[in-house]
């Protein structure tokens, strides 16, 4: 079994930075193809990539370690059950039951899986702690009569009999069928194995760990146990406490001046010491500013300066982005109708490809699907490829031209943007922005992100609301007395995205919200 060196620290102590610090030390006596460096997150893997020097055996995600690993990624695309193919789920013999169930799903930037019917997340959520559907239901406050269990129960058995006939599978499967293959030893010989990001790990995830550790000379494990903000999916901050190593605490941080410090350690303060590791953490060496004076969006002046405004719900972070666009000032949220953020780099990529500019095959794509159409009176690739679907055969980290892609993959189009596929509420908007001096070709300075969609992030200026939820939104706020230990954490990693000023908000609604300092009641 390997030595387990533990890196645990606060926000913005470095944790990434030193785990590759040790990675730089191993290189010098380990074969790089036997070391891994893997990750739960695809924003976490896409930046280790951007910071590793070597060419390891693997740096990814968990999930697509496990694809690659138990030799199911070549066919991945198309024996993933996600998306439109739910509906082969559906016809499939004997399963008219389920015709009329949504199993429409998102994946966020951080490889979160958020499922639209409450059985699918009793199953995955039972899956992902390895307990049973009835302590699943509870744990997720989906009992006493609002899922009909014995539904949930033949669902599981349904798809479970369904991906043995087709071979399909799920996300989850992924993990497990890696964990089968190991254990056999048919999967890729390991020395060393480094985690980040380890306290979101569920624990089918820290199974695979433990099993790929147990074959290992050494292991280096870096996590925040109070930044475990994903228990919907699973998590659950007491296999990082409780795992044995040698510690290296990451004490100082790069991030969080002296008065944010001191608003989170107020935060901290809520969670009993037996559900955290107690370490030391020191802000950095600036003071910072803590602007709490119940102020809402009309007292603040936004035309200047990067901005992130934070709110718990999907539902809060629209509204508030209402604000924004009656004021013409553009603004980043995955939710946005107004422009929505694909619409938005597909204006960018036609924009790069007519300034002679290569863009890569994804942005291609994007643009092919969001803005092209093959039937007159708008033809703007020949019929049969408005969905770029040439292009799929390509690397999408690949560059392409203008030029390759009117040669080769259809493209017709020429002129202005305003040409193409858009919605006219959305065109109109972006028409009023570029009139106001926007050109539209950087990113946003505002974004506007819920509590868990700002994990990993930091900017200059945050904007913390403390509702719950928008008008009629209950489940958050049952949700946080049931667990306040989540809820603190939530609220811990939003307000400590902070690099200069903090704005503790006024409530927007009239409904429960958080109090700094004070138990959840």
């Amino acid at each position: 079994m390997g030595i387990i060196t533990k890196i645990p620290g606060n926000p913005g102590t470095g944790k990434t930075t030193r785990l590759i610090g040790y990675l730089d030390k191993e290189i010098k006596k380990t074969d790089p193809q036997k070391i891994i460096y893997i990750t739960y997150s695809n924003a976490g893997a896409d930046e280790a990539r951007g910071r590793i020097k070597h060419s390891l055996l693997y740096i990814s995600t968990m999930h697509s370690m496990g694809s690659q690993e138990s030799g199911i990624s070549k066919t991945l695309n198309r024996k993933l059950l996600e998306g439109r193919k739910w509906q082969i789920f559906k016809d499939h013999p004997g399963h008219e039951k389920w015709q009329d169930m949504s199993f429409e799903a998102t994946r966020d930037e951080f490889g979160y899986t958020y499922k639209q019917n409450s059985h699918m997340d009793i199953i995955q959520y039972s899956r992902a702690k390895k307990i049973n559907l009835v302590e699943a239901a509870i744990q997720l406050n989906l009992h006493e009569g609002q899922v009909d269990l014995d539904d949930t129960e033949q669902l599981e058995q349904d798809l479970k009999t369904f991906k043995e006939d087709t071979k399909m599978v799920e996300f989850t499967d992924m993990i497990e069928l890696f964990i089968e293959k190991f254990k056999k030893g048919v999967c890729s010989d390991i020395n060393v194995v480094f985690l980040d990001e380890a306290q979101d790990l569920n624990r089918a995830q820290w199974d695979m760990f433990h099993c790929i550790n147990e074959k290992c000379d050494r292991a280096y494990v870096a996590g925040d146990d109070d930044q475990t903000i994903y228990g919907f999916q699973g998590a659950d901050a007491r296999h990082f406490v409780e795992l044995k190593g040698k510690d290296d605490t990451q004490k100082e941080s790069h991030r969080v001046p002296r008065k944010v410090h001191e608003v989170a350690l107020k935060i901290l303060n809520q969670i009993p010491k037996k559900d955290r590791i107690s370490k030391d953490w020191f802000p950095k060496n600036e003071e910072g500013e803590v602007i709490d004076k119940n102020y809402s969006l009309e007292d603040i002046n936004f035309t200047e300066g990067k901005w992130m405004l934070l709110a718990q719900t999907n539902k809060l972070v629209d509204e508030i982005g209402e604000h924004f666009y009656k004021l013409g000032i553009r603004f980043f949220s995955r939710s946005s109708l107004f422009l929505p953020d694909e619409i938005l780099q597909a204006y960018q990529t036609w924009n790069k490809l007519n300034n002679k500019m290569a863009v890569k095959v994804k942005e291609a794509i994007n643009f092919y699907v969001k803005f092209c159409r093959s039937r007159a009176p708008h033809r703007h690739v020949k019929h049969g490829n408005s969905d770029g679907q040439s292009l799929e055969k390509l690397d999408k980290e690949d560059f392409i031209t203008l030029g390759e892609l009117r040669d080769k993959h259809d493209l017709l189009a020429t002129g202005s943007w305003e040409q193409f596929h858009i919605d006219e509420d959305v065109k109109n908007y972006m028409k009023n922005l570029l009139d106001k001096g926007d050109n539209l070709m950087t990113d946003s300075r505002i974004k506007i992100l819920t509590f868990h969609g700002s994990k990993g992030k930091e900017c200059d200026n945050v904007v913390w609301f403390p509702d719950y939820g928008a008008e009629n939104e209950v489940k958050p706020y049952r949700g946080a007395c049931d667990n306040p230990n989540v809820q603190h954490r939530l609220v811990f990693v939003a307000i400590t995205r902070t690099k200069q000023k903090l704005y503790l908000m006024a409530p927007l609604t009239d409904g429960n919200y958080y109090t700094i300092g004070e138990p959840i009641l």
